[in-house]
């Protein structure tokens, strides 16, 4: 595993150290939950992003239901 330096404020820091204290959280590990919850967000955000800049046909919902060999229930068509 490597370290990481980041730059926050002093105020985010005293926040952060008073919130893990209070409530016994070890502050490294919920840091990099957030990066990684962060991290996540954005990769999703790109491949959406990637997805929605091409052109794309849209599929009516019998051929939806046809292509994944299912039939609809009668309250979906």
């Amino acid at each position: 595993m490597k370290t990481v330096s980041v730059r926050i404020d002093d105020d985010v820091k005293q926040r952060w150290a008073e919130l893990a204290k209070a409530h016994g959280l070890n502050p490294s590990q919920h840091m990099r939950d957030a990066i990684i919850d962060r991290l996540e967000e954005l990769e999703d955000y790109y491949v959406v992003k990637e997805r929605l800049s091409k052109p794309y046909e849209t599929i009516p919902d019998d051929e939806v239901w046809k292509i994944l060999g299912l039939t609809p229930s009668a309250d979906q068509g």
